[in-house]
């Protein structure tokens, strides 16, 4: 193993990301317990400052745990076990989201499209022409499996029309593409801190309508969990949030106050600033994609994740992936990702979120997978062609 760049690896895969230094900051730094005078008067910012990155007014929660647990009470509260969700699929985590809602009960109407395409809005039409019955849709706003930023602007106009609830993934795109849950529509949003963000795990920041709020509470849904349940947060929030303990259950509290490091950090770049920076830098990497020889699993340039490349191996590489993957990390201390699902065995994932969504990262990645794809027999284009590529299409942006 070649040790001559970073002792640590540079993580340019689709999340965890790269930590931010004021994250590492935290890390370091003081713990506190989770409730308590101290805690309450650290906490009390955090929900303030995800508010911000949601654009909402809505009241927001900070859970415990994976971003899936958020997709879970996001279906609960919208749905009872036998009503009907449409989900809306494009790949491996839409799938996933589907998964999570049928485990609830509920009756999932899938509307799939091949991984690299979206759902047409025309679709989705047509679909809740046909079921009218339908109480809430449910997608995942970047698929970080296709390297695809689904409309969900669109999506969620055509719902809320229909007086359909909807529930949003924003997992992988949260702090890194545009957002408007209120502009938008949007009932239950779920983010996430260890992908955009620049941040760690465990602080599950979740947007919740009063109208979801008010279903859960006056019984007209009735979540069959615990964790999950609104009703067991809003009493925790009324009653022990004096205390400093505004949730129902033990919290890392390192994990809550990297959090809103992070999440300060994006609001002193400003949100706008953060989202065309990714754009740009996005661009630019696919254009040197491009230019190796790749194609990208994102069919058309206007759904093309700001976050994520998902690249299509030419067939000369096919059965190589592990080789890939394995000598990018080896040689380079550089770690990418396989493709996922569909796409396992056939293309490259690549993370530019965060402090990875710069030229420091991304040509260094741009260098070593160049130098990758010589070693095992294929190059386009010289690594020199690939950066500069990478660079005439920032300028041109």
């Amino acid at each position: 193993m070649n040790h001559n760049w970073f002792e640590d690896p540079i993580l340019m895969i689709p999340g965890p990301t790269e930590l931010h230094p004021r994250v590492k900051e935290v890390l370091t730094g003081r713990f506190y317990p989770h409730y308590g005078p101290e805690w309450r008067e650290q906490y009390s910012g955090i929900e303030e400052a995800v508010k911000k990155i949601f654009k909402t007014k809505n009241e927001t929660i900070i859970m415990p745990g994976p971003g899936c647990l958020g997709l879970e009470l996001g279906v609960v509260s919208v749905a009872n076990r036998g009503e009907k969700i449409v989900a809306l699929t494009n790949g491996f985590f839409g799938d996933r989201f589907a998964e999570i809602a049928s485990y609830c009960g509920t009756e999932v109407v899938i509307l799939d499209s091949p991984p690299g395409f979206v759902v047409s809005p025309e679709t989705l039409r047509e679909s809740l022409d046909n079921h009218p019955d339908a109480t809430a849709l449910i997608c995942v706003q970047n698929e970080s499996a296709a390297g695809v930023l689904n409309p969900i602007q669109s999506y969620t106009k055509i719902a809320k029309k229909r007086g359909l609830f909807t529930v949003v993934d924003s997992i992988s795109s949260f702090g890194g593409a545009e957002l408007d849950v209120d502009g938008w529509s949007i009932d239950v949003c779920v983010g996430y801190p260890n992908k955009c963000l620049s941040g760690i795990p465990g602080a599950l920041p979740v947007s919740i309508s009063d109208e979801v709020w008010e279903r859960v509470e006056r019984g007209i849904v009735r979540p069959s969990s615990w964790i999950t349940n609104l009703r067991v947060w809003r009493w925790y929030r009324r009653n022990w949030a004096a205390s400093g303990h505004p949730y129902p259950t033990t919290v890392n509290t390192y994990s809550y106050l990297a959090l809103k490091a992070a999440a300060e950090v994006a609001l002193e770049e400003g949100l706008e600033k953060r989202y065309e920076r990714h754009k740009r830098m996005a661009a630019a990497f696919r254009a040197a994609v491009k230019k190796m020889g790749l194609e990208l699993i994102s069919k058309n340039e206007e759904y093309a994740s700001p976050t994520i490349t998902a690249a299509a191996l030419p067939p000369s590489l096919h059965g190589k992936i592990d080789q890939i993957v394995g000598n990018m990390f080896e040689e380079f201390r550089i770690m990418i990702s396989r493709g996922i699902a569909a796409t396992e065995k056939t293309a490259i994932r690549v993370g530019h979120m965060g402090l990875t969504a710069s030229p420091r990262y991304l040509v260094p990645t741009l260098t070593a997978l160049s130098e990758t794809f010589r070693s095992l027999g294929y190059q386009t284009c010289s690594t020199g062609e690939a950066v500069e590529s990478f660079y005439e299409a920032l300028r041109q942006g």
